[in-house]
């Protein structure tokens, strides 16, 4: 004979959570009345954290409201730092703002977080003015500055100053503003060379002249009887007598 399967019974383990404990007996009464008497209830409780929360007295967007009668204009982090040091979230802080923008108490000037009260009256930032358009005519001449510089120099031997080339320039209808930048390029280019105050001299780059190399003086030979000449004596003659 087979071997007998072996006799099952099937139930449920049912765990109910969050019953209201109110109702508890209401629901323990009725398992009992069903025979199941087997509850094992457990008290749980629960900290509602905002029962923690700080209160005040003022709202928000009135506090802020009240701070910013006497702050005409202020920035975001003005508003968090003030909120903090009064005990008030940042949270709270952005709110305040939020709300105060939408009834128009404040104005949000740009996306930096500056604020100003909407009854302030701002002055228009000056409008830039229209770029100059007027034409730089530049100076043409057949020899440019820098040449007619080395020219002078050249005329005036070797040497010349930034004083007396102005004046050269109003002479002959050429800017004298031009002057420094002309001399400055001579002087980089090593055309001239810069004596200190204003002074400039040609160098031979600029078309100065070599000094002409003089020829070595040579000593004439002494004369013949001249100083320093050996003399000689004729001998002594004795008379007789």
């Amino acid at each position: 004979m087979g071997k007998q399967p072996p006799e099952t019974i099937e139930y449920f383990n049912l765990l109910v959570r969050r019953i209201p404990k109110e109702l508890l007996g209401d629901v323990m009464g009725d398992l009992a009345k069903r025979g199941l008497t087997e509850v094992l209830p457990e008290l749980v409780t629960d900290v509602l954290s905002y029962k923690n929360r700080q209160q005040h007295d003022t709202k928000a967007s009135d506090f802020l409201a009240a701070w910013v009668a006497e702050h005409p204009t202020f920035t975001q982090k003005d508003v968090t730092k003030l909120f903090k040091e009064q005990g008030r979230t940042t949270a709270a802080a952005y709110y305040a703002l939020k709300t105060l923008n939408e009834q128009r108490i404040i104005e949000k000037l740009d996306d930096n977080g500056n604020f100003t009260r909407a009854d302030v009256k701002h002055i228009a930032a000056p409008k830039e003015k229209a770029a100059n358009t007027k034409k730089i005519t530049r100076e043409r001449h057949d020899v440019d500055h820098r040449d007619f510089i080395l020219g002078y120099a050249r005329a005036h031997g070797g040497r010349c100053s930034a004083p007396k080339l102005r004046d050269y320039f109003t002479k002959h209808h050429r800017n004298p503003n031009s002057v420094g930048g002309a001399l400055n390029w001579l002087v980089q280019s090593k055309k001239l060379k810069l004596l200190g105050e204003g002074e400039y001299l040609l160098l031979a780059k600029g078309g100065a002249k070599p000094e002409k190399k003089k020829a070595p003086v040579t000593k004439a030979a002494p004369k013949p009887n001249g100083i320093g000449a050996h003399v000689e004596t004729a001998p002594e003659v004795v008379a007789n007598g």
